[in-house]
């Protein structure tokens, strides 16, 4: 027998154990290192050898843990099928990158928000035969589901050739709503609203569509999996949602950070840069401001008021700055610890929805370090902003 099926858990456990090791590594270094003299070169090699192996595990267990996109693609034949066959339209489904694998994990908790999406590109987006043999299209309408992996990311693109968004009546929703700034804001703003909790341009309520829930949610699942999600598109000629996710969310690349003591761990992929925080900005020790980094304004979060820390930083702080899909923000942080690979864990019962929390790891010295949710943290930011207009929005 040449092939054995093992299940998911085990691979999990066996994730675990290499998470385990590399904590046992940390702690092992921490003693030699205060040993008079520090670690030896033999131990220093030793270190690097299990470095290299632990490395090479947890490579194995990652190959081990994923699987092709091209299944859960298949499973929304049947949406676009029904859809079409209810409202009397000629839809066909093409998919690309079938073959780009992704962490299982990932696989189960995308299929909610692609059916969302591919049932909003069928339903809104494709225009019915009539109306698409007027414009000079193809009868038969296509919805496009393709994925490619781009850098350490998966890239997973909804497309369909359609009629695209109806910018006028995205903003005529919008002045309904009254949202503020809705007239002074871009066709990407624009676009960026139908993300928004409540917000559907459809005419009627229909088995379909026009509830108003959908897309707010299909960003949320999105970036409960440290993904991002936006939405692009072309008056009669269609739209693309475009998610970007990381291809694994049993380990992440992050930036270990000091605040108030404890260490926290930002996702890298999150990270764009790190500055010192000007002098000025420190003295004043507000909990949110605004800095100027090359010309422009970039709005901050103390995470020490975040997180209820007493007291200020010991020395000169740091702004690590963070974005999403909507912009971007500085985190001010009492120290930059440096990179490092972390073995995620849930963080439990007890603690489960904790705002601005995605999960937990175990750090070298063996304490525990919480895993930052930084599309949470800067919604939460922009909330406040938006309740204090004499400061500007992220």
């Amino acid at each position: 027998m040449r092939t054995l099926r093992v299940g998911r858990e085990r691979l999990d456990s066996l994730l675990d154990l290499s998470g385990e090791i590399a904590v046992a590594r940390g702690r092992l270094l921490g003693v030699l290192a205060a040993q008079r003299g520090g670690a030896s070169d033999r131990g220093r090699v030793a270190a690097e050898e299990l470095d290299r192996l632990l490395v090479g595990l947890q490579e194995q267990v990652m190959q081990m843990r994923l699987v092709p996109l091209g299944l859960a693609f298949r499973q929304h034949l049947r949406t676009v099928r029904d859809i079409s066959a209810l409202q009397g339209k000629v839809v066909r489904l093409v998919t690309e990158g079938d073959d780009v694998h992704v962490d299982a994990s990932i696989v189960d908790r995308i299929r909610d928000p692609l059916t969302h999406m591919v049932r909003n590109a069928t339903d809104h987006g494709i225009e019915y035969p009539a109306q698409r043999a007027a414009a000079g299209k193809d009868p038969c309408g296509t919805v496009t589901l393709r994925a490619r992996h781009e850098g350490g990311s998966v890239v997973i693109e909804v497309a369909d050739d359609g009629a695209g968004l109806d910018t006028a009546r995205v903003l005529a929703r919008a002045r309904a709503m009254r949202i503020p700034g809705a007239e002074t804001m871009t066709e990407r703003e624009l676009h960026e609203l139908v993300f928004r909790p409540g917000f559907s341009t459809a005419e009627s309520v229909s088995e379909i569509s026009g509830r108003g829930v959908g897309m707010d949610i299909v960003r949320r699942d999105i970036e409960s999996l440290r993904g991002t999600v936006t939405l692009a598109s072309e008056r009669g000629r269609g739209a693309v949602a475009t998610i970007r996710l990381p291809l694994t969310l049993a380990i992440i690349d992050g930036l270990a950070v000091d605040v108030g003591g404890d260490t926290y761990v930002v996702p890298l992929d999150s990270v764009t840069e790190c500055v010192e925080l000007p002098a000025d900005e420190s003295a004043r020790n507000e909990a949110t401001g605004i800095l100027s980094l090359r010309g422009e304004s970039l709005p901050y979060l103390r995470l020490r008021a975040r997180f209820g820390c007493a007291g200020q930083a010991a020395g000169r702080e740091s702004v690590v700055v963070v974005r999403d899909a909507i912009g971007q923000a500085g985190f001010v942080v009492d120290g930059l610890q440096g990179e490092r690979q972390a073995v995620l864990k849930p963080l439990g019962r007890l603690f489960a929805g904790l705002p601005g929390i995605s999960g937990s790891t175990i750090v070298g010295d063996g304490r525990v370090a919480l895993i930052l949710d930084v599309p949470a943290i800067l919604g939460e930011t922009r909330a406040a902003r938006r309740a204090a207009p004499s400061l500007q929005s992220a």
